[in-house]
């Protein structure tokens, strides 16, 4: 990738503040987070400081799996805003997001302003979250939005540390998106952004096309500065 153009453009849209060097390291990728999302924050700082160990390790080094990467993130941390599920929904949410579980308002209602409950409701009793509580335990995480057991599992044994015990340490930058980037690598998500193939990229890591258009949009962002 030719990085000082992508630093002269971030600069130019005001995500970028060091030097036109073309060295890519954690002040220009904390720009491209911040950009992605529209504003600089720490998460978005410290995110750009794991990137800068974490991409070059699992080949995210090209435009286009960059782009693709970041896009697809951004949906499930809106904008790189959090890093943990919000579940305090309303009843019309509720229903919006999970219409065959909750096919009424008055259904969603027992749900509405409660998160915990919401999370073992809707996330109990499949892929692991086989005990009362590992719904709201195993609740999404980090850039992918890390959900159930099961994947808890599977992203403790791809990185070697025990996000099972310490569920909520993927929702820390660092180990966060060290987990996103093993699961993207587990996936071989890479050919998919190769081929540019957004819906596909959507598939796997989300498990469908929810959040397709928005992931779209931002995919077109991060080409107008990568590519």
């Amino acid at each position: 990738m030719d990085t000082k153009p992508v630093q002269t453009r971030l600069k130019a849209a005001g995500h970028y503040s060091g030097k036109i060097d073309g060295d890519f390291g954690p002040m220009s990728y904390g720009g491209l987070f911040s950009y992605t999302g529209g504003a600089a924050s720490a998460l978005t700082r410290d995110l750009g400081r794991a990137a800068a160990e974490m991409f070059p390790r699992y080949d995210l080094v090209t435009p286009l799996r960059l782009a693709h990467a970041l896009a697809r993130w951004a949906v499930e941390t809106r904008g790189f805003r959090q890093m943990e599920e919000d579940l305090n929904y309303s009843a019309k949410r509720i229903v919006q997001v999970w219409p065959s579980r909750f096919p009424t308002i008055a259904s969603a209602q027992p749900y509405a302003g409660k998160p915990q409950a919401l999370a073992n409701k809707v996330y109990g009793g499949r892929y692991g979250n086989d005990n009362v509580n590992d719904g709201w335990l195993h609740r999404g995480r980090g850039p992918t939005q890390l959900t159930f057991e099961d994947n808890y599992r599977q992203a403790k044994a791809l990185t070697g540390i025990d996000v099972v015990a310490k569920p909520d340490l993927v929702s820390e930058p660092h180990t966060g998106l060290l987990v996103a980037c093993a699961y993207w690598d587990d996936r071989k998500i890479n050919a998919a952004a190769d081929r540019d193939d957004v819906a596909a990229v959507c598939r796997l890591v989300q498990g469908g096309t929810g959040g397709l258009a928005e992931q779209k949009a931002y995919l077109a962002k991060l080409k107008k500065v990568l590519i």
